[in-house]
């Protein structure tokens, strides 16, 4: 007999062994108990949650020779053909290869009036259905609204909002949830136990945390775990190893490489990783969800402390208390920037190495705020009402110079890498908004007592500003995210200096008007004294 894969040979053949939806199973089977059923229903959810399979249950459950039952036999023709998919009255449409009008008015609109050649109900069950093209969706809309009484469509997708409204309001929706670490891994063990294989309880962990929520891929990593371990045990390093997944203990060591602005560290444990054949997109992506990680055991210690062992997660805490929230904040913002550039790079190592560099290089924001106030000596500058932190900074943080050594108290280096910073930051919006630019053309910042002074260099860019609450609260955010203070007061002001006036022309001396001997011996010198003829 050919082999089987496993997400296959262990699909879920009744209501009870679909894991993790009990919303949809309960609702289906009262819903055959009484009689109730829909036309249409629309199974909404992410990738390998058990769409496909509970709209071939729904169809095993009312085509059963004991049914409509909510509890099909699984012996009779009907069950084995439909699990076995050569069921002539369960028709499956893979709308990403048949997305066309001619597609569906030969597999379903001309079909389905006729009535179903063996089975109690002729069921379309269209999967992927939001690539159907707009065409397809108009042909199909008639049908699925006022279907004969024998057929009901079953339509499944990952992407919801791609599915048309007219569609959407015709069909009974039913959303499918992600699968539970907890549960997928107890899921994986009795896959395991079934296959005669045993797995460390940490390596089904790592492979549920890798699935993210999905049953489908679960069994695909552990399908290639079995193959791939010779010893018959599935330990934590065959998942590194076989999945090409970056181990926590490297992330957290690269992190506190950071946290310690050690350069040397962070560059060697990225040779390290790049020498086991890691991509450095792989890289990146993993560096993110540590990071990520990082800000849950800051925000929720005790909520998220099952998704690790008690001593990885407390590490976690410990790691995340000494980071800080703004710089994981700043870190896993520019490193998803990094992330794009490194998809359309030649060279993604080298990008990944440059954000590493710099943020192993640069330290907390501790800006100086012993900046010179605008005093008498500056021009007068009017103020706004102080700018309160309501929302958390979701602007791109501008990507910093080398950071200059901590001055002593008093200097001012700090304003003067705030305000490249912000320079920056205000050559970034001129490609993106080159009237909000424009506006912000010689302005500068000054950083006091942990409040952010933006100064205007005009009345009528301070009025622009001013103009609109949403374009005051845009503004006071891009300055947050440039300067790394996701949570400083910021304050508008403008300066009111007079423009410099060009210098008046110098005064035109009228002369005299020339007669006589004097006007002849002008004559002459501009003519080089050529004597005319007739002189």
């Amino acid at each position: 007999m050919a082999y089987i894969s496993l997400y296959r040979k262990y699909r879920a053949q009744t209501f009870d062994e679909l894991m993790g939806q009990s919303h949809v199973t309960v609702t289906l089977r009262n819903a055959i108990q009484q009689g109730r059923l829909v036309h249409a229903y629309l199974f909404c959810g992410p990738r390998g949650t058990g769409k496909t399979s509970t709209a071939r249950l729904l169809a095993k459950a009312l085509n059963c020779e004991r049914g409509p039952t909510p509890n099909p036999c699984n012996e009779c023709r009907f069950c084995l053909s439909i699990q076995a998919g050569s069921c002539v009255d369960v028709v499956e449409m893979d709308a990403a290869s048949e997305t066309s009008i001619e597609d569906v008015r030969t597999s379903i609109i001309e079909n389905a009036k006729y009535p179903p050649m063996e089975a109690r109900y002729k069921i379309y069950i269209i999967d992927e259905v939001h690539d159907l093209s707009a065409k397809a969706f108009d042909a199909l809309l008639k049908t699925i609204e006022e279907p004969p009484p024998h057929v009901i469509f079953v339509l499944a997708t990952t992407e919801f909002h791609r599915v048309p409204p007219t569609i959407r309001s015709r069909c009974q929706r039913f959303d499918f949830h992600r699968g539970t670490i907890a549960d997928i891994a107890k899921r994986l063990q009795q896959v395991l136990d079934a296959e005669g294989f045993r797995a460390e309880p940490a390596a089904l962990h790592l492979v549920a945390r890798a699935a993210d929520g999905s049953w489908r891929d679960a069994l695909t990593a552990l399908e290639q775990l079995i193959a791939f371990s010779e010893e018959g045990v599935i330990t934590p390093q065959t998942v590194y190893n076989a999945l090409g997944m970056l181990e926590d203990e490297t992330l957290m060591q690269l992190t506190d490489a950071l946290i310690d602005h050690d350069a040397s560290k962070a560059l060697n444990l990225l040779e390290g990783q790049m020498l086991l054949g890691r991509e450095p997109r792989v890289f990146a992506e993993s560096l993110i969800q540590h990071w990520r990680m990082l800000i849950q055991a800051a925000l929720h210690a005790q909520d998220r402390a099952g998704l690790y062992d008690p001593t990885q997660w407390s590490a976690m805490i410990e790691q995340a208390r000494r980071a800080g929230m703004p710089r994981l904040l700043s870190w896993w913002e520019r490193m998803a920037g990094a992330l794009s550039e490194m998809r359309s790079s030649g060279s993604p190592r080298a990008i990944l190495e440059l954000y590493l560099l710099m943020f192993a290089s640069e330290s907390p924001a501790t800006l100086s705020p012993a900046s010179p106030p605008v005093a008498s000596t500056q021009p007068t500058t009017h103020t706004a009402p102080q700018a309160t932190p309501t929302q958390p900074a979701t602007l791109p943080v501008a990507q910093p110079p080398p950071v200059a050594e901590s001055a002593p108290p008093g200097d001012a280096v700090g304003t003067a890498y705030a305000n490249e910073l912000w320079r920056q930051k205000v050559e970034e919006l001129g490609r993106r908004s080159p009237a909000g630019a424009m506006n912000l053309r010689d302005s500068r910042v000054v950083v006091e007592n942990g409040t952010i002074r933006l100064i205007l260099a005009s009345q009528m860019a301070y009025e622009f500003f001013r103009q609109k609450p949403s374009r005051e609260q845009n503004l006071v955010q891009v300055v947050r995210a440039a300067l790394g203070m996701p949570n400083a007061p910021v304050k508008l002001e403008y300066v009111n200096e007079p423009r410099p006036q060009p210098p008046p022309p110098p005064p035109v001396v009228e002369s005299p008007p020339l007669e006589g001997e004097a006007l002849l011996e002008a004559i002459n010198e501009t003519f080089n004294g050529y004597e005319m003829e007739g002189d």
